[in-house]
């Protein structure tokens, strides 16, 4: 009968076999362990999602909030900027009648 490295063909395939199954079972266990340690840490990080979704709410509606003011607040420049130069007309205009009555 034909052997190799002194064991024949029967005990090489059993010796094969025996390693598959080992490998097999070997990446089972990995791979349920990776899947159970995953969901245990998505639950316990839930909570913590939970907030940074309602602070990335918030944050979008200050930052909305804050958009609007900026707006109220370049059109409230401009209408105090427009008085001033009203104001600064009507001064001059004061001063002017105020020269010629003198």
């Amino acid at each position: 009968m034909h052997t190799l490295l002194g064991y024949s063909w029967a005990e090489i395939a059993s010796i094969l076999a025996v390693i598959s199954v080992l490998f097999s079972g070997i990446y089972w266990l990995i791979r349920h362990g990776a899947k159970a340690l995953n969901n245990a840490i998505t639950i316990g990080t839930y909570p913590l999602q939970q907030q940074f979704i309602k602070l990335s709410n918030t944050i979008n509606r200050l930052n909305n909030n804050l958009e609007e003011q900026h707006k109220s607040l370049v059109k409230l420049e401009d209408e105090v900027e427009k008085h001033h130069d009203e104001l600064i007309k009507h001064d001059k205009r004061i001063e002017s009648l105020e020269r010629d009555i003198k």
